[in-house]
Formats: structure tokens, sequence, C-alpha cells
């Protein structure tokens, strides 16, 4: 006697009324979801335009500086810029999932057959295509105040891919927030409160050595100071093991500890 259970197991049968799809089926359809919303016109304001304003403003303040100096503003600030904005995509992205958790949107979703990890994994796709648009648009924008890159295509595949890496980690570092706080308008403050220590106390815009000697170790451990000296080495800098691999550690060890994080926080939001 065939129970609903064989059914279901028989390779290519289909889903059976009230059964989930598969993680494949949910994911397309959450990405799309996601996608549609991330990469509206006020998604793009904050993805691409944003961050080209932020270089226009940094070019009319700084390039007559570092020119005196003998520091080509493309070189040395467009990796900064590139962080700066991964930390908004960040940010923004940890807004919309607070505003689906208090819509009851994540209700919906907890009481539909919808696999969870599927939620997860779409919700980190769409963050990383936006940290690829986001990169691709500064590094063009870039190129006109003197950015390039001059160790060839690996090392800028590797420019790219750590760049979306690093939007991932703090995505997933903002996700943790946003399922913790329940409350949008703290959720906001804690969120936008560490990004200008992270970004000044680093060497986005200076080196370590001309921070007082006090803030230079703090300035040289930063993990922003570690992925903007990999950018650079990548891209237009000295391309040395030294200047790379304080970046990568970090980024390796941001995204075990809170793939860890996020998901107990997942689990946590599923229980309630």
């Amino acid at each position: 006697m065939s129970t609903t259970s064989d059914v279901a197991a028989v390779p290519g049968a289909p889903a059976l009324p009230g059964r989930p799809a598969g993680r494949r089926h949910d994911f397309r359809v959450l990405f799309d979801r996601l996608r549609v919303r991330s990469f509206s016109r006020g998604g793009l304001v904050a993805t691409v335009v944003q961050p080209l304003l932020f270089l226009a403003v940094f070019y009319c303040t700084f390039a007559g500086m570092l020119d005196d100096q003998g520091i080509g503003f493309g070189r040395f600030v467009t990796p900064t810029v590139l962080v700066q904005a991964l930390m908004f995509v960040a940010i923004g992205s940890a807004t919309e999932l607070a505003a689906d958790r208090s819509s009851g949107v994540f209700s919906r979703l907890l009481t539909s057959p919808v696999d969870m990890r599927a939620m997860g994994l779409a919700h980190l796709a769409v963050v990383a295509l936006q940290g690829l648009l986001s990169s691709v648009a500064i590094v063009l924008a870039g190129h006109l105040a003197g950015f390039r890159f001059d160790h060839g295509a690996f090392a800028a595949l590797g420019f790219f891919a750590l760049a979306v890496a690093f939007t991932v980690a703090l995505s997933l570092a903002t996700a943790t927030i946003a399922l913790r706080l329940r409350n949008l308008e703290a959720l906001s403050a804690v969120l936008h409160l560490p990004y200008l220590p992270l970004l000044v106390l680093s060497t986005g815009f200076v080196e370590a050595d001309l921070f007082p000697g006090w803030l230079r170790p703090v300035v040289a451990a930063s993990p922003v100071s570690g992925v903007i000296d990999a950018l650079r080495a990548l891209s237009t800098a000295e391309l040395t093991w030294g200047a790379t691999l304080p970046g990568l550690a970090w980024l390796v060890g941001l995204l075990a500890v809170f793939s860890w994080t996020t998901t107990a926080a997942f689990r946590k939001v599923a229980v309630r």
C-alpha cells in the first residue's frame, strides 16, 4: 500500500498541495521579490547615485590636497568611496529586512511552506548583486579621476570579488542587528552609529602614519583599513601579501562569525 510520503519521494513527482515546491523554487521567488524592491528607483539612488555624489564631493575636497603631496585622487580615494558605498548597501538591506519583519511579511512566510534557508540565501544574493553594481559604477566613475587596474585581469577580478564578499559580510552583521531589534528608529541609530568612526579611523583618506601615535594601532588593525588596503593592492598600489592578507583575514573572520550570528537570529525569529 503506497503512502503520501512514498509518492512525494518519487523522483520527478509533482509537489503535493500544501508542500513546498523546493528550495530552488523558493529562492527564485524570494530573490525576484527582493530584487525588484532593491533595484527600484529609490534603491538605485542609494546603490549608485549616492556613492557617485560622495565621489564628486570628495574629489572637490581632497583632489587638490592629494595632488600637492604627489598622490593621485582616483587611485587613493576610489577604494574608500567603494567601501563607504558597500556600508550603505549593508545598512539598507538590514533596514528592508527589519521592515519585512515589522510589516508581517516574516509572519506570513513562517506560516507558509517556504524554506527559511532560501529566504536567507535570496537576501544575500540580492545584497551581492547590489555590491557588484555599486562596485562597477564607482570604478567607472573613478576611472575618470585616474583609477586604474595595474595588475591585470585576475587582480581586477579579485578586486570585485573582495568587494562583493565584503558587502555580504557587512550585510550579515547588519542583518543580525536587524533581526534582534524590533524598534526601527533604534535600529537606524545603531546601524549608522559605527559607520563614520570606522571610516574616519582608517586608512581611507590618510595613511596610518599620519595619525597620532596612540591611534595608529587602532587604525592599522581596523577591518575597514584592511579591506581598503587590499582593494588598493589589487588595483593601483603594490600587490603584496602584506597588503592583502589583513583584509582577507578580516573578511574570513567576519563571514564566519556573522554567518553564525545571523543563522541564530533567523532561528530565534522563526521560533517566536
